[in-house]
C-alpha cells in the first residue's frame, strides 16, 4: 500500500512543463487560467473571463491526449497492444514508463506532472482504510485490489518476463503498477472512456462537484472531421476567478466517486447505499421470473441507488415482489399473464408476499448496519464534534459512512412502518381485478351483494 506521506500536490514546474507541452500538441485555454487552490494549493483551472452557458474554456485535439492510439508509438505500448491488453490497462503501463523509469515517451510531461498521493482509497494507507470499516467502498476496493495484484502478477510472468529491457523489474513495481491503475481510473471521464478510454492533460484539472459548471464534450476535428478535440464546455454562465467544475459521476453515490476519483463534494454530498439485488438460481420459478425480468429489459442482478430522502423506487419493488412470488401467488407466472405479470408487480401482489418484502428489506438492512464498527449515532456524534479536519480524508470517510447508514436505517425504517401499519390497508391485485369487473367498489364491498339479500340470484 502506498504511504500516506507521498506528496498530493503535484509540483508546480512539472505542471507548467505539462502544460507547456499540451499547448506545444495543439490544446488551448480559450477562458480559462492555471491557479492553486487557496485550501489544497492543488493546482485547478479558473475562468480568465466571463462566460456564457456553452462557450468552451479549455480545448484539448486528440494529439495531446494519453490514449491507447498514442500510447502504440511507444516501445511499452507496442509491446502492451501486440499482447492483447486492454486499452486502460496500457495507459497505466505507459504511466509507470514515464514517471519512474528512464527511457521516458513523448507522452512524459503528463505522467510527470500528476502527484504521488492521487487521493484514491487505492492508495490509502491501513489506517486510513479502517475508517472505511463496513463500508461498500472497502469491499469493492478489496476486490479491486485483488484484481488489479492478479493482474500484475500475470504481467511479470508473461509481458514482463518476455520483454525485461522495456519492462524493468525496478521499474514496473507493484506500487508503481497501482499508482498507475489510480491515475487512469481518476483522471478519465465520460465520454473518454471504456473502449475509448484517454486521458486528456488540463481537461483533468477540472474539479469535483455536484453542482459543476462545465462538462467534458469530444468533438470531431481536422480535415473531414477525421480527428478528435476534448473540450471543456460552460454549463451555465461563469464569473471570472470562479473554479471549473463539474460532477464527475451524475448517476453514482458519493463512495463510488471517492473511490474511483479520489473525490469527495462534502458542501453537496450524495449520500446513499447500492444495493444489489439477485434472483436466485434455487428459486422454484427461476425460469419464469427470469423471462420476465429479461422481458422487461432486465437482468437476474439489478442494482439500485437506496439514498436517505428517498422511497425504494417502483422498478426495485417490482423486482422485490417478483423473487417473492410463490405458493398461491405462482399463478401469475403463468404464461397466461406473461405479457402482463410485470405490470401487476407494479402494484401489491397479495398480503403475504408484500410481508415477505418488507420483512426481507428490512432485516437486510439492519443486519447490514451491524456490520459496520461504529453506530449511526456514533457518526453522527463525530461529525458533528467538530474534530474531523474539513476536507480530510476522515472526513471523506465519515460522509461516506454516514450516508450508507442514514439509507440503511431510512429502507430498514420504511419497511417496517410498512409492515407493522400499512399491510391491511393496501389494495392487492385480487380486490384491483374485482374491481375492474366491476364487482367490488372503491370501499372494497362486494357490488352483488344486494342480490343474495333480495333473492335475485
Amino acid at each position: 500500500m502506498v504511504c500516506r506521506a507521498a506528496s498530493a500536490v503535484a509540483s508546480p514546474a512539472a505542471v507548467d512543463a505539462a502544460l507547456s507541452w499540451a499547448v506545444s500538441k495543439g490544446a488551448k485555454l480559450d477562458r480559462a487560467s492555471l491557479s492553486a487552490d487557496l485550501l489544497t494549493d492543488k493546482p485547478v483551472l479558473v475562468a480568465s473571463a466571463d462566460v456564457q452557458q456553452g462557450e468552451v474554456l479549455v480545448t484539448v485535439p486528440d494529439a495531446a491526449w494519453i490514449s491507447g492510439e498514442n500510447v502504440k508509438k511507444t516501445a511499452v505500448g507496442k509491446l502492451a497492444s501486440a499482447a492483447g491488453l486492454e486499452p486502460w490497462l496500457q495507459l497505466a503501463l505507459q504511466l509507470v514508463a514515464d514517471r519512474f523509469g528512464s527511457n521516458k515517451s513523448e507522452l512524459s510531461p503528463f505522467a510527470t506532472s500528476l502527484p504521488e498521493d492521487l487521493g484514491t482509497p487505492l492508495l490509502w494507507s491501513d489506517d486510513e482504510l479502517r475508517e472505511l470499516q463496513g463500508t461498500q467502498v472497502l469491499q469493492t476496493l478489496s476486490g479491486y485490489m485483488a484484481f488489479f495484484r492478479s493482474t500484475f502478477t500475470q504481467l511479470q510472468s508473461g509481458l514482463f518476463a518476455a520483454s525485461p529491457a522495456v519492462f524493468p523489474p525496478s521499474v514496473f513495481t507493484l506500487p508503481h503498477f497501482l499508482w498507475a491503475v489510480a491515475a487512469v481510473r481518476s483522471r478519465s471521464h465520460p465520454p473518454l472512456d471504456g473502449d475509448k478510454i484517454a486521458l486528456a492533460p488540463i481537461a483533468d484539472l477540472v474539479s469535483h462537484r455536484r453542482s459543476g459548471n462545465t462538462k467534458l464534450v469530444v468533438r470531431s476535428a481536422g480535415l473531414f472531421g477525421r480527428g478528435q478535440v476534448a473540450v471543456v464546455e460552460a454549463t451555465r454562465p461563469i464569473r471570472k476567478g470562479e473554479a471549473l467544475s463539474m460532477d464527475f459521476a451524475p448517476d453514482r453515490l458519493d463512495g463510488p466517486v471517492l473511490l474511483d476519483y479520489g473525490a469527495m463534494d462534502a458542501a453537496s454530498p450524495k449520500p446513499g447505499y447500492s444495493l444489489t439485488l439477485t434472483m436466485p438460481d434455487s428459486d422454484r420459478f427461476f425460469d419464469d421470473k427470469i423471462d420476465i425480468l429479461e422481458s422487461n429489459g432486465l437482468r437476474q442482478s439489478m442494482t439500485y441507488s437506496l439514498t436517505p430522502d428517498e422511497q425504494p423506487g417502483p422498478e426495485m419493488m417490482a423486482f422485490l415482489r417478483l423473487m417473492q412470488i410463490k405458493a398461491m401467488d405462482a399463478f401469475l407466472l403463468e404464461s397466461i399473464f406473461r405479457a402482463d405479470v410485470w405490470g401487476f408487480m407494479q402494484d401489491p401482489v397479495s398480503e403475504p408476499n408484500e410481508e415477505s418484502v418488507c420483512t426481507t428489506l428490512a432485516e437486510g438492512a439492519r443486519a447490514a448496519l451491524a456490520g459496520y464498527g461504529s453506530s449511526l449515532e456514533e457518526d453522527l456524534a463525530l461529525l458533528r464534534s467538530g474534530k474531523v479536519a474539513k476536507g480530510s480524508r476522515q472526513e471523506a470517510a465519515l460522509l461516506v459512512r454516514l450516508g450508507e447508514k442514514e439509507a440503511l436505517d431510512a429502507v430498514a425504517r420504511f419497511f417496517e412502518d410498512r409492515k407493522a401499519s400499512q399491510l391491511k390497508r393496501l389494495v392487492y391485485y385480487q380486490e384491483r381485478r374485482l374491481r375492474r369487473l366491476g364487482l367490488v367498489d372503491d370501499e372494497g364491498r362486494t357490488t352483488y351483494d344486494s342480490f343474495f339479500k333480495d333473492g335475485i340470484a
